[in-house]
């Protein structure tokens, strides 16, 4: 599972810097052409580095979604559900203080009335 998440995430960041990488690379050719002035191959280069940016939130959302999945069908819980069941619990144990109270006070005028 650990390899699984490792390599999403050196997928991620080396699709990331490769898109970087290849548009720096595009803009220079461009540049070097004469087809596009320096503003506009900055811009060009922003432009293309911000979808990038956008491809890696959305395959971090993947990557999370397949995780919580794969975390599922293993049948771990949610973080949610831990404490849903720590609130359950606490509603026991106190249940269980107020029977355990009521039974010792039930065993106590028991007696009383025996003794009498």
């Amino acid at each position: 599972m650990s390899n699984l998440l490792e390599r999403s995430i050196l997928m991620t960041l080396g699709a990331a810097s490769l898109t970087r990488d290849m548009a720096e690379a595009a803009i220079g050719d461009f540049i070097n052409r004469g087809q596009e002035a320096r503003g506009e191959g900055r811009e060009a280069v922003n432009e293309l580095v911000g979808k990038a940016r956008d491809e890696t939130r959305a395959a971090r959302g993947r990557i999370d979604a397949s995780l919580q999945r794969t975390f599922r069908d293993m049948g771990l819980a949610t973080g949610e559900q831990l404490e849903e069941l720590e609130l359950k619990l606490a509603q026991l144990e106190h249940r269980i203080s107020l029977l355990e109270a009521a039974a010792a006070e039930t065993a106590g005028s028991g007696k009383e009335k025996a003794e009498k």
